[in-house]
């Protein structure tokens, strides 16, 4: 087990040093094919999980499940990024309101995504002010493109 999950349940796509990188340099040809690895993974590999013989959980995510965060994520972008201390707020909120969602649905797919999406929370305000910006507007790349190649594996 792993967290409480099942072993299948961790994707070697998009770990922690990647998407800190990510965050901090912005996207490059490897990173973009992490964040293609892991909307596959959420969307697709974890669509029929065996669990035990011939019976299988959709763990994977739906659009639905994630659109509240991200809705909020361009929200922030919006309004200028996190120069403000209001969006600064904001965007630190999506921390509890991914584990919200990750909560309510208790699927390991949400949970995966969670997890990349905080590292990058933390990469983002872990920097120095005069490149906070820059950084923020990477974490919003990195969490479009992992919703556009979930979208492209079939999640829905």
């Amino acid at each position: 087990m792993l967290d409480g999950r099942h072993e299948y349940a961790d994707s070697q796509a998009l770990k922690k040093a990647q998407v800190e990188s990510w965050v901090t340099h912005g996207p490059d040809n490897a990173a973009i094919e992490e964040a293609q690895k892991f909307g596959e993974y959420i969307a697709k590999t974890l669509k029929k999980v065996e669990v035990a013989p011939r019976k299988t959980v959709d763990e994977s995510v739906t659009t639905s499940q994630i659109r509240q965060v991200f809705s909020k994520m361009k929200i922030i972008e919006a309004k200028g990024g996190i120069k403000e201390q209001k969006q600064q707020i904001d965007f630190l909120m999506l921390k509890p309101f991914l584990a919200y969602a990750t909560g309510r649905h208790n699927k390991t797919g949400l949970e995966r995504l969670k997890q990349r999406l905080t590292w990058a929370i933390d990469a983002v305000c872990a920097g120095d002010k005069e490149t906070e910006s820059v950084r923020f507007n990477n974490f919003c790349k990195l969490f479009e493109a992992i919703l556009a190649y979930h979208r492209a594996h079939g999640g829905k």
